[in-house]
């Protein structure tokens, strides 16, 4: 079962065999739902793989395009929306649903773009509009029961994640990144037994991934729908969408970091 934000995910990471009307409901539903344009505005739509905390009650959401193309449904690439609001976090005026809903993880979402951002850092950047309302256009819970819930075409396998030499695996400096500028700031990345630790009320992910180990600040803000009040909890499999933060003044160093978050974690046991 896939766990997250108070659903529960049915899903074994295999794809399911679903009756065809089911299927072909939300597909046609998909298609007849074509992305728009305006002079003004664009509109992307995406599947919800993270809504994070950034500065309470700020939020980071960020997921993959999601489209139609011949008739099949596809997965393109990452789209994180942000403000011109301090590090471009989002607040509820952003982002809330004409019937006073939010989007919840996987969620398909239609979200009103009107211009590039322009952080090499985070390359997936785009800024909202806050002239236009986001809009739900089929729910976490209704993918679940169709073929597009076969998350397997979501997970990436990365080498690693923005390693660098001498320097802790949940950071990288900020020279460094200005020097190697990434291709993306954001992996779904499988779990295989992995731990979160609570310390007080500060959650960490450890896990390891083609030999390196990993130690990530939670900034999922449901983490403990999986956790409850345990101090450690197993995940022997799951997923994690894993972010690369802006720049941060480390007050114990003096150096600014980009540090690597698990911006969502998903219990599959």
């Amino acid at each position: 079962m896939l766990k997250h934000a108070g659903y529960i995910y049915c899903h074994d990471m295999e794809r399911l065999s679903v009756p065809l009307d089911v299927g072909q409901q939300v597909s046609t539903f998909l298609v007849n739902s074509n992305v728009r344009f305006s002079e003004k505005i664009m509109w992307k739509r995406i599947i919800v793989l993270a809504n994070s905390v950034k500065h309470e009650p700020g939020r980071c959401i960020a997921g993959r395009e999601f489209f139609s193309n011949s008739g099949s449904l596809e997965v393109g690439s990452w789209i994180r929306p942000v403000s011109r609001i301090g590090e471009g976090q989002l607040y509820p005026r952003n982002f809330t649903f004409a019937d006073g809903n939010v989007p919840h993880i996987f969620d398909v979402v239609d979200v009103p773009i009107e211009a590039e951002d322009a952080d090499p850092t985070q390359p997936e950047n785009l800024i909202v509009s806050e002239e236009y309302l986001w809009k739900r256009v089929i729910s976490g819970e209704d993918i679940k029961q169709s073929a597009v819930s076969d998350f397997q075409n979501l997970i990436e396998f990365p080498r690693n994640l923005w390693l660098q030499p001498m320097v802790k695996t949940d950071r990288v400096t900020k020279e460094f990144l200005a020097a190697n500028p990434p291709s993306q700031s954001l992996y779904l990345i499988e779990l295989h037994n992995a731990t979160i630790n609570r310390n007080e009320r500060r959650h960490r992910l450890h896990f390891s991934l083609n030999g390196a180990s990993y130690d990530l600040a939670i900034t999922d803000p449901l983490i403990t729908h999986i956790t409850g009040t345990e101090s450690s909890t197993v995940i022997r499999k799951g997923l994690a969408c894993v972010s690369l933060a802006p720049a941060f003044l480390n007050k114990y160093d003096g150096k600014e970091y980009h540090y690597k978050l698990a911006a969502m974690v998903v219990k599959n046991d």
